[in-house]
Order: C-alpha cells, then sequence, then structure tokens
C-alpha cells in the first residue's frame, strides 16, 4: 500500500500543471487582479469521499442511518443516536438511478435499499441486518431484467414491508410483502394487467390501488379501495391528462391527502373523505404547484406544505409548529450549528413517536441535516459540513422574463464568484421536459463547478416544464422544436441584455430532452454558440417512443406533446423535428455523452449523431459508459465526464480548468 502511494505521488508530480489559465477577457481582469475565487480540483464537486447526508431514523428513534463513502465507493452507514463513534459502515455501492433508496425496516434493526447494477432501471431490492458487524445481504428480488420498488413498510415492529414487481408480467406490478426474518416472499395482490400503482394505508394494509380504466393509454384512471368483500369500490376517476396523486391514507380517520389538478390549473394538496368522496383542499398556489406535503406522525393529516414559486418555502397549517420551527432554527444559529439564517426549513423525517425529528435546512451556502429532540430541546448537526463553500462558491438567484408572447418564464442564474461584468454563460437545459429546476444552496456540485471556471450557468423553466400548472406545460406540446426552444433562445438573450453573458462566448448543454434541446439550439443558430454538451439526448422522436419498457403506461402524453408515430403525417413532422434530420446545420463543437445501457434514450441516437457528424469532418467527442444507463451516477464516471466537460468549456469558452486530478487515478471498486 505504501509504494501505491509513493507511485501516486510521482505520478501527481508528473502530470501536474496542467491548469490552465481563462482567456476570456473580463475573466482575465478578474485573475489580474486576484479577485477570481480559488481554482478548485474537480474531486471536489463530483468525488467528495467526506461528505455524508440523506439521513433517516429508526422507527424507535434509537438509530440514525446515512449515505457515506466506504472505501472507494458509496455505501450506508449505521450508528445509535446517542454514541457517534459507534458506526458501522457497509460497502452496498447503491448508488445510480432507481439505486439510492435505502430506509429502516419496522422493526429498527433490517435495512432495506435499491439497487441498480447496470443503469438499465431493472432496480432490485437488497436488505441487511444492520447489528451484524459484515454485510449478509438478502437478495429480495434476484431476477434479472426486473423491475421493483419499495411501497411501504409493514406493521409496526415487524421485518416485513410491501414492494412491486414485474416479475410475473413485464408490463405490469403485482404487489408483495417481504419478510427479513424469515427471508420469505409472499404474494399480496395480483395486478389484473392494468394496475399502475398500490396504496398501503397507514395500518400497513393495502387499503388501495390505482388502475388504468382502459386498454389504451390515456383512457383514465380510477383509486380503487379494497373495502369490499373480495372486491374493490371506486372513490375517485381522473382523465388521462389529469394527476391524483395520493400520499396518504388513514383508515382510522376515514381520510386520505392527495396532490390533484383535477379541475384546476395548479396542484393543491386535498383531504377527501374515503366513505363519501367529498373533498375539500387543504392548500394551493397562485404560480406554482404545491410541491409536496409534510407529515409529522405515522398517521393522521399533514402539518404543513412546500411550494417553490422561487426560493422554496415551507407553509404550517398550525401556528404551534411554525412557532416550534422557528425556535429550533434559531437555536441552532445562536449555537453556531447553521452558520446563518437559512432560506428554508422542512421536516425530513421523524421516529414513530415524533420523539425525534429530522429537519433539512437550506441557506444560501449550506444544505444542512439537523437532529431535533423534541423533549429535550437540543438541536445537533448530523452531516458535513464545509465552511469554505460560502468564502468560494457563488449563491444561486431567481430569475424571471417575459417572453415575447408574454407568457413568464421563470429560472435561476449562478454567477461567477469575484467577477463583474459579462463572462462566458452555460445555459444549463433540464431534461423532461415535464420537469422543472429549482432552486438550490451553493455547494459543491457540478453547477458550482461550472461559475468556479469562470461561467455563468442560466437553468429556465421554459414552456412545457412541470410545476407552473397545466397550462404551462401544454404550451409547450408540439412546440418542442419551436416555441420551446425561442423560450430558451429568449432567456440567452435576457441574460446579454443584463450584462450577464457575453453574447460571443455561449455553450449550451442539457441531458435527455435536455440534449435534444442542445442539439435544436445548435441547428436554429438562434444564438452564437460555441459548443454544445449534450447528455443522453434524444436525436429521433420516433424511436424513442416505440422502443419504451411495456410498463410505461403514458404513451398518450409523448403522443400529445411529440406527436404519434402510428400516423404517417406525424411521424414524418416528428422526423422533420428530429436532430437526425438536421445534424448538417450544426456548425459548432460538440460533446456527445451516453450510458449505454440506456432504456429511455437508447445509445442508437447518439452513436446516429455521432457517426452522421464525424462522416461530414465536423468535431465531436464522444464519451460512452457500458456500465451507465440514463444518467451517468457512478463517481469515476461523473468524474471522467465532468473533467472532458471542463476542458471542452475552456477550449471553446475561455474558462478555466484544473486539470488532471489525481483521484482520475483511483482504483475500481465493485
Amino acid at each position: 500500500m505504501k509504494g501505491w502511494y509513493l507511485g501516486l505521488g510521482v505520478a501527481v508530480l508528473l502530470l501536474g500543471g496542467c491548469a490552465t489559465a481563462p482567456s476570456q477577457p473580463t475573466l482575465v481582469a478578474a485573475q489580474a487582479t486576484q479577485t477570481l475565487a480559488p481554482l478548485l480540483p474537480m474531486r471536489r464537486f463530483v468525488a467528495n469521499a467526506e461528505r455524508t447526508g440523506g439521513f433517516v431514523l429508526s422507527p424507535n428513534g434509537e438509530r440514525l442511518l446515512w449515505s457515506q463513502t466506504v472505501g472507494t465507493d458509496v455505501g450506508l452507514a449505521v450508528r445509535p443516536v446517542a454514541d457517534t463513534q459507534a458506526v458501522r459502515s457497509y460497502a452496498t455501492g447503491n448508488q445510480g438511478r432507481g439505486g439510492g433508496y435505502y430506509n429502516w425496516l419496522p422493526n429498527s434493526r433490517h435495512v432495506v435499499f435499491s439497487k441498480d447494477e447496470r443503469g438499465d432501471e431493472n432496480t432490485q431490492l437488497r436488505v441487511f441486518d444492520a447489528q451484524a458487524v459484515d454485510l449478509q445481504l438478502w437478495q429480495v428480488t434476484p431476477a434479472r431484467g426486473v423491475r421493483a420498488w419499495v411501497v411501504s413498510r409493514g406493521p409496526a415492529g415487524s421485518a416485513r414491508f410491501f414492494f412491486a414487481s414485474n416479475e410475473r408480467d413485464r408490463s405490469t406490478f403485482d404487489l408483495y410483502q417481504a419478510d427479513a426474518t424469515t427471508r420469505q416472499v409472499t404474494e399480496v395482490a395480483r395486478s389484473d394487467g392494468g394496475v399502475l400503482d398500490w396504496v398501503v394505508g397507514t395500518d400497513a394494509r393495502t387499503v388501495g390501488r390505482i388502475r388504468q380504466l382502459g386498454k389504451d393509454d390515456g383512457s383514465g384512471a380510477a383509486l380503487e379501495l379494497r373495502d369490499l368483500p373480495g372486491g374493490w369500490r371506486t372513490l375517485k376517476t381522473w382523465g388521462g391528462f389529469d394527476s391524483f396523486r395520493v400520499l396518504r391514507v388513514d383508515p382510522a380517520l376515514g381520510k386520505l391527502w392527495a396532490l390533484s389538478n383535477l379541475g384546476r390549473d395548479k396542484a393543491a394538496l386535498v383531504e377527501m373523505d374515503t366513505a363519501s368522496g367529498a373533498e375539500r383542499v387543504l392548500a394551493e398556489h397562485a404560480v406554482v404547484d404545491v410541491a409536496q406535503a409534510s407529515f409529522a406522525s405515522v398517521s393522521g393529516p399533514p402539518v404543513g406544505y412546500v411550494v417553490e414559486p422561487d426560493h422554496p418555502q415551507m407553509h404550517f397549517f398550525e401556528g404551534a409548529w411554525k412557532a416550534q420551527m422557528d425556535a429550533v432554527v434559531a437555536r441552532a444559529v445562536a449555537q453556531g450549528t447553521l452558520p446563518q439564517a437559512p432560506v428554508f426549513t422542512r421536516l425530513q423525517g421523524r421516529d414513530d413517536a415524533a420523539r425525534r425529528v429530522l429537519l433539512r435546512s437550506q441557506g444560501q451556502f449550506d444544505a444542512a441535516e439537523l437532529l431535533w429532540d423534541r423533549e429535550s430541546g437540543a438541536v445537533t448537526r448530523l452531516d458535513t459540513y464545509f465552511p469554505e463553500e460560502a468564502q468560494v462558491l457563488s449563491p444561486v438567484t431567481p430569475m424571471a422574463f417575459t417572453a415575447s408572447d408574454g407568457r413568464r418564464i421563470h429560472g435561476y442564474l449562478t454567477r461567477p464568484r469575484g467577477v463583474s461584468g459579462p463572462v462566458p454563460l452555460v445555459v444549463d437545459i433540464h431534461g423532461g421536459p415535464w420537469a422543472r429546476d429549482s432552486w438550490a444552496p451553493a455547494t459543491f456540485n457540478a453547477r458550482q463547478m461550472l461559475a468556479n471556471r469562470g461561467y455563468a450557468v442560466l437553468q429556465l423553466n421554459y414552456r412545457g416544464s412541470a410545476g407552473y400548472g397545466r397550462d404551462h406545460m401544454w404550451a409547450g406540446a408540439m412546440e418542442y422544436n419551436g416555441r420551446l426552444q425561442q423560450d430558451i433562445a429568449e432567456g440567452v438573450q435576457w441574460a446579454i441584455d443584463q450584462g450577464v453573458a457575453d453574447p460571443r462566448r455561449l455553450a449550451v448543454m442539457g441531458g435527455s430532452f435536455g440534449g435534444f434541446s442542445v442539439l435544436a439550439q445548435l441547428a436554429q443558430k438562434r444564438h452564437d454558440y460555441r459548443c454544445g454538451i449534450n447528455v443522453v439526448g434524444v436525436a429521433d422522436w420516433p424511436r424513442l417512443i416505440e422502443s419504451w419498457p411495456p410498463f410505461w403506461r403514458n404513451r398518450h402524453m409523448f403522443v400529445r406533446f411529440y406527436g404519434d408515430p402510428a400516423d404517417p403525417a406525424q411521424r414524418a413532422a416528428m422526423l422533420r423535428n428530429s436532430p437526425v434530420s438536421y445534424l448538417d446545420q450544426i456548425s459548432a463543437p460538440l460533446l456527445v455523452v451516453h450510458g449505454a445501457n440506456d432504456i429511455r434514450v437508447l445509445r442508437q441516437d447518439s452513436d446516429d449523431v455521432v457517426t452522421a457528424l464525424r462522416q461530414r469532418g465536423h468535431p465531436v467527442e464522444y464519451l460512452l459508459f457500458p456500465d451507465e444507463g440514463h444518467s451517468i451516477s457512478k463517481w469515476r464516471n461523473r468524474l471522467a465526464m465532468w473533467r472532458t466537460v471542463e476542458d471542452t468549456l475552456a477550449t471553446c469558452l475561455g474558462g478555466r480548468s484544473a486539470g488532471f486530478d489525481f483521484y482520475e487515478l483511483m482504483p475500481r471498486g465493485r
């Protein structure tokens, strides 16, 4: 081991000195006056081995579970709440899309977690005994090519949990119960072929299912309750383009709570009587959907909700809860547990008795996880705190502009620290498009890396984005290659007009639908983009819709937004709007990144783009990761990807590059 470290040291010396200085004028001037933030190594943003987070309290409130680096990989750790030194860590390698879920079972002893081995979203479930010194896994779902996820925990004090799996029929999901003590799996309820989801009540019993009403996608759905002898009772129905997301059913109270946009533009938090179906609105917002509800106990109604109009906001229904939360936050600031008054604090978790509560508190330069003991009043920080973030990183600022047709477009802007005047701009386009960008603290992440290199980063919730109501989302339908792209271009023009962006140093990057938008922006040339970065981007819309997995039931959403490939005229239009039809119009250099096991956007899309561009001698670089899917999630792969992004942008935009990072020499783990 000592010899390995000596060899590594020699390699670092030989490969050192690869950092590049900026060449864009504003950045050159800032570097000359030494106002630029220190240039940080890539590992600080991508592979920070010191970070811990994602804490979960055991149901009895006595133990903590969290994620951290174990060896050279991502793993899980546990300890008693009262003993910070008695930590046991397990090299679970649970990371990536479909991986990363973990939770205690009701007995406060066993842990269940999910793992996506290949990135193909065939997520498997594993259980281990947190009292055992060694990791002794029970493979709950060992079958390959099968997708499973945890639906709910089992009865209080037991080692049981409910999960859904499509092992019997790949097109639908049955409900099972697993017992970690006996290591047995039992079928609880079988899908009739149309079940979209299962609902387990606060009494740990199967209380309902959400079922597609017809064979065709878009035929509507129903919430059916299992309170008839041998049968199901329909409580609520909705159309294929409506949303009714059940959050909790409490059989003892005869109530359920859901996020619903039925009969309204913005999703609201509603309460429903399960006997009569009578419904009342608990919370709504004029600009955005209600994002989530907060429950402070294992049963009963929500105590508050979250909305995200610009900065996120936590609202409580009861004054007592708000007063307690305000007092806890004030105590944390006063004792130095939090470095400053936070922007936003919400409930993250609690034990079954709500004796101990986990809080997520976000400031401009800090994302803290706090343990609040409600009996003693003590508040303790659990996650890793990096005080240097406030000294070297850049705050994220909400922004908005009015598009040329009058629609209001919201987003977020991050500017490089210590710089005044126009700088190179990277437009970071989110995927979906039925998703949204949200505000985040300035912590060590990829966007902060871009700002550290000297770039302003613009994120836009263009029409088609979710979170701003039906009208805003469906305004992007059939405009994905037109008006939607114009929103993005007008956002860039806003940044230029505000004196933020250097119009001669613009780049565009994005993943999935965002990757498609990269290709569209480069081809349409609405601005003089100097380069593009396309991550798992769509290049052929008919192929996308025709190749999805059998358990996806949202074809009607895609048809309404993009067109129907089964209709010859619409198929022709979809191909015209596909990048494979206009790659010859791209003149800027391109970096393409893809995971070989992607089931959402097949690697063939990126293969076609790269092949066509190379055939005409166009500058294009291709990173293909054989062990990834629709997201590049393994930290070594992310390190390789972002190092390439860093050098690509330094070449085309004139920002900084820290060059070789010795973490690139780290041996691969499991």
